[in-house]
């Protein structure tokens, strides 16, 4: 998805880099598949490469024709964006063996809680691999990085967040979008990503109801559960006030973050899962949009001071909190400006210069 190359382009854009980027042809996810469109203007060389199990991030691989550009490109660093117990990690590994056994490995892990495996001892065992391998680990945050060592990992590992493009999320005036969705004359409040069970988006309509100032309620994703907010939504009796709208292309998100006087993240955690990192906060923040998250895994790390953060399925302090908003317009523009500084934190220049430092100095080894 082009809002989220813009690292590896801006590493490849350095003198001394020459990167080739190995990607997926396609790819299912939330309801739409995405087909990679080359970049008219990137450093980076893109070999877009058909898999098998699209959408599927653990099982996810590459077909026949990959083993080539391990044999030509030789690389002198391997830098994988996938799980160290998926398909592809093995699938990479292999390859790195048998063709580039010199390369410095690298890989990233999104890990949000210890017990990750639900398929047998096969993803053990492809860890097992993968860590033999790895040169340095880049978790998504401390968090990950502690799980990462729970797991058996006891290499080098540096945490590395998820990254915003400010090329595309900044502020911008989209008044005739807000009124073309009727939005023009209220308080909006936003959520953007999939509806579903842990997404929390149940305590966000349930807050909702209980708001006594003008407002909608503006839902942007798709997901099993929308049936069941949607009969929330009737049962409070507040359909009119939320207006939904489908699964938009990355790059139109901005558009809809603009439209909103608030982003909400109310994500609540199962036995399975946890918010490992909430990345539409910093797009928020990014586009002057104050932002609430739940207390939810990664989200009060996320937001720090640069927003408001309310316990986990309490729809009265999330009320609260958007009430404070809503009627407090120096909090609004503190937290509008404290989003802004604590953006340049998650940028893609600032991910892309420290990535880069790190390669050199693993060849420097």
């Amino acid at each position: 998805m082009k809002p989220y190359r813009r690292k590896f382009n801006l590493i490849a854009a350095k003198p001394d880099v020459n990167m080739s980027v190995i990607t997926p042809d396609r790819w299912y996810e939330s309801i739409q598949e995405i087909n990679f469109e080359p970049e008219t203007d990137t450093h980076c060389e893109e070999i877009p490469c058909r898999i098998r199990f699209s959408g599927y991030g653990s099982r996810f691989y590459y077909r026949r024709g990959i083993a080539q550009h391990f044999r030509n490109i030789q690389p002198d660093i391997i830098h994988l964006e996938e799980e160290a117990w998926s398909l592809n990690a093995l699938q990479t590994v292999r390859l790195k063996r048998k063709y580039c056994p010199n390369s410095k490995f690298i890989f990233r892990t999104s890990l949000s809680i210890p017990s990750k495996q639900r398929f047998g001892p096969l993803p053990v065992w492809i860890e097992k691999q993968v860590y033999r391998e790895t040169d340095i680990a880049f978790p998504l945050s401390e968090n990950a990085g502690k799980i990462l060592k729970q797991k058996g990992y006891i290499g080098t590992q540096i945490p590395f967040p998820n990254g915003v493009d400010i090329s595309l999320f900044q502020k911008q005036d989209m008044n005739q979008l807000k009124t073309s969705l009727g939005l023009a004359d209220s308080f909006v409040i936003g959520y953007i990503g999939r509806l579903i069970q842990m997404k929390g988006v149940d305590t966000l309509i349930e807050a909702a109801a209980t708001l006594n100032f003008p407002y909608k309620l503006l839902i942007v994703g798709q997901g099993e559960d929308k049936t069941k907010l949607l009969e929330l939504a009737e049962t409070h009796q507040i359909a009119d006030k939320i207006v939904w709208i489908d699964v938009v292309p990355p790059e139109e998100v901005p558009d809809y973050l603009n439209c909103m006087d608030t982003l909400v993240l109310p994500s609540r955690t199962t036995p399975e899962w946890v918010e490992f990192f909430g990345r539409v906060l910093i797009e928020g923040m990014a586009c002057e949009v104050p932002v609430i998250g739940s207390d939810s895994g990664e989200i009060p790390q996320v937001i720090s001071d640069a927003g408001l953060v309310f316990p986990e399925g309490e729809a009265a302090d999330l009320a609260e909190k958007i009430s404070k908003i809503a009627s407090d317009p120096t909090l609004r523009h503190t937290l509008k400006k404290r989003g802004l500084e604590r953006v340049q934190n998650f940028t893609w220049e600032t991910i892309a210069q420290r990535t880069y430092e790190v390669y050199q100095e693993l060849l420097a080894e």
